[in-house]
């Protein structure tokens, strides 16, 4: 029986109580006794039911796959594991998931969408052989110019798309650089190093899918394999064999944090990395497309800005509490966007992952709200994080932040 089942049975057996009660005058004290806890009993399980549910146990983690077992993979089974890590599952794509490669957190792949953070990655296949040929790319004035020194530049779609995957700043599409930057640097991380760490065998698989969903025929895994090399040094490789179809071979659902989990560990699997600053968060050091999470400092504040209210007189936001502030703008983030990071191309939604009120328990989430409250500017200023340019630290707390940020 689900537990949901399980609310509704106590509670119409309350019901049926009562109603005896009602007749049996003789009884009707232990009858009423009796109902008042069922009902009690069901307000508990139907509020348990409504909060996100998790797993007894932590899923095994995917059998490894031998480095090289990609090359002789069928081309249709690859691009199933290239979806899986990008959505986080085959079949993901549809649903707009996350995976281990995080790109839907920034990027779009749908016809018609169009994002903020990067380019919409409909027609890469395509596009990219016409990157390599533009006067930007032949001459680039971007912070960087080589993924390394005597690496060279791409000279064919594959290459170059190896090439933005480890070396984003070599080529920044117009209108997508770090804001201030002038196009000369990117917020992309290079997703083979940490915290994103992907593997050439991964890579290879995300740009297979990249070519076959769009019916294009995709260079070998070999051929991918060796613009890889061409642009990671032996040195900065990783090592060891990837994940068996990374999230395919995991039972299906989305991943969970749970209130054992770490801060730290929280903020690297729901991908905070990727967008925010987060003070005591070794991953979370350069993140310029989200606010600095310092909330101890930010939250009172953001309820009470003129914004904020607005939203609440308009049914969408209701926190009163520096706590209810955050909770709330993790399960619910278009109930409240902070001015600065409103999406000129859809300025109701926010850039935020949507669904996190799925993938949160309770614990995880109190646990979450309570450590970024416990962040401020001195926390901010003693990690040398500088924020976003949007709303850089000094613009919030005044005076510099440090040198973590200024990558």
């Amino acid at each position: 029986m689900t537990q949901g089942l399980l609310a509704v049975t106590i509670l119409l057996s309350s019901i049926v109580l009562f109603i005896l009660a009602y007749n049996l005058p003789r009884i009707r004290g232990i009858l009423m006794a009796i109902g008042f806890y069922m009902v009690m009993t069901g307000i508990f399980a139907s509020y348990s039911n409504w909060l996100p549910q998790t797993r007894g146990e932590v899923p095994p983690p995917p059998p490894k796959m031998e480095a090289g077992a990609v090359d002789t993979m069928p081309v249709d089974k690859l691009a199933e594991m290239g979806e899986a890590v990008i959505f986080g599952k085959v079949g993901g794509f549809a649903e707009r998931g996350i995976g281990p490669g995080q790109c839907p957190l920034c990027h779009t792949f749908k016809a018609g969408d169009i994002g903020d953070r990067a380019p919409n990655l409909i027609g890469i296949a395509k596009r990219a052989a016409e990157r390599i040929k533009d006067p930007k790319y032949l001459k680039p004035d971007t912070v960087q110019v080589e993924s390394f020194k005597g690496s060279g530049r791409a000279t064919t779609a594959e290459e170059y798309i190896a090439e933005s995957h480890v070396c984003p700043a070599c080529y920044v599409v117009s209108g997508f650089g770090t804001k201030g930057t002038n196009d000369k640097d990117s917020p992309m991380p290079a997703v083979h190093k940490p915290p994103i760490s992907l593997t050439i065998e991964q890579l290879i698989a995300v740009d297979t899918w990249l070519f076959f969903r769009e019916g294009e025929t995709p260079p070998s895994a070999k051929e991918i394999r060796a613009a890889y090399e061409k642009f990671i040094p032996e040195s900065d490789r990783p090592k060891g064999g990837a994940p068996a179809a990374t999230q395919v071979a995991a039972p299906a659902g989305p991943p969970i944090v749970v209130a054992s989990d770490t801060p730290d560990q929280i903020a690297t699997k729901m991908g905070c990395f990727a967008c925010h600053q987060i003070p005591g968060i070794a991953t979370a050091k350069f993140g310029v497309i989200g606010p600095l999470l310092i909330e101890g400092h930010n939250a009172a504040r953001r309820i009470a800005s003129p914004e904020y209210q607005a939203q609440v007189k308009a049914g969408k936001a209701h926190a009163k509490t520096p706590k209810e502030y955050v909770m709330e703008s993790i399960v619910n983030p278009n109930a409240f966007i902070v001015p600065q990071f409103v999406q000129k191309a859809n300025p109701t939604v926010s850039p935020m992952i949507q669904d996190f009120a799925q993938k949160f328990t309770y614990g995880a989430l109190e646990k979450m709200a309570d450590y970024l409250l416990a962040q401020d500017c001195d926390q901010a200023k003693k990690d040398g994080l500088n924020g976003p340019p949007q709303e850089s630290f000094a613009t919030v707390c005044g005076g510099g932040g440090g040198k973590a940020a200024s990558k």
